[in-house]
């Protein structure tokens, strides 16, 4: 059995191999999602732990329940999106794709199969195929850090579907460009009762479904972190954000391709008709469960 994990990422058990012909989207919150598309298994910006720097998280997640992701897609290195503590959560044999620039930051963090991709480049990993997109994002770390990298998006296609992945994004002429999506993956808020420039909101997020014209549209990216402060509870904001996307794709005729979830829900991609599944391949090793007592699992 080859011990190269970008290998074993993309040969498939036969329950794996069900993703091919039953897709599916997941989203764990904020700009977390879980695609399984063409026997693969991929997770979006992993930010799974109860606080990320002055943040608090309102949905509690069970890492340890979650099936292990064969590859992870990081569009941008802000902390809520490139978060090392729920990185190593999943631990560092996990392949990750990431932007041009931030490979070093990661394997000086002891993360070991690191690939940098950026706009117009593909990654191929068993039948799925992961092209990787502009967006219209700071590329900066922080405050404290003098990193500074191009914010990407991604587009994975295989035989079952198409998702479209933007992580932070504004609007920007390349999405009319995005063609066949089958889902996107919209961010619509944030962490605050607002967004700022380099971000889509709930309006912007019409516009973007009226450019990128994607079968359905699942909003990320509201409704699960906000600032610590000492009152108990979430702040009356934070669902505001898919209320107001619901109203203005209602508003916009677009209605019937919205599918809202909450945090830990699933969408199946419908089945296109005639569509002949890959063939099974030998299982991974990475197949099976995360536990807490296998922190290093791949």
């Amino acid at each position: 059995m080859t011990s190269d994990p970008w290998l074993r990422a993309g040969r498939a058990t036969p329950a794996e191999l069900d993703a091919c012909t039953n897709p599916t989207v997941t989203w764990l919150g904020h700009a977390s999602v879980v695609v399984e598309l063409g026997g693969v298994r991929v997770m979006t910006d992993p930010a799974l732990t109860d606080r990320v720097a002055h943040l608090r998280r309102h949905h509690r997640l069970d890492v340890g329940a979650l099936d292990a992701p064969h590859v992870l897609l990081i569009s941008h290195v802000h902390m809520d999106h490139l978060h090392v503590p729920s990185l190593r959560l999943l631990g560092p044999g996990v392949p990750l794709i990431v932007p041009a620039g931030a490979a070093g930051f990661l394997r000086r963090r002891g993360f070991r199969h690191v690939r940098e991709t950026a706009a117009g480049r593909t990654t191929q990993v068993g039948h799925l195929t992961i092209e990787t997109v502009p967006a219209a994002h700071s590329g900066r770390r922080g405050p404290h850090s003098r990193m500074s990298v191009d914010a990407v998006g991604y587009v994975l296609r295989a035989p079952g579907g198409s998702v479209y992945f933007p992580g932070d994004t504004d609007l920007f002429p390349e999405m009319a460009a995005l063609d066949d999506i089958d889902v996107a993956l919209f961010p619509i808020g944030g962490w605050g009762p607002t967004v700022g420039e380099g971000h889509l909101d709930p309006r912007r997020a019409v516009e973007a479904t009226g450019l990128v014209q994607p079968g359905l549209v699942v909003p990320i990216h509201w409704g699960t972190y906000s600032p610590v402060r000492l009152r108990r509870g979430a702040p009356g904001w934070l669902g505001d954000p898919a209320r107001r996307f619901r109203s203005e794709m209602e508003g916009a005729g677009l209605a019937d391709r919205l599918r809202v979830l909450q945090p830990g829900g699933t969408l199946r991609l419908p089945a296109p008709e005639g569509r002949t599944p890959p063939a099974a391949r030998p299982a991974p090793s990475t197949a099976g469960r995360l536990r807490p007592d296998r922190p290093d699992a791949p």
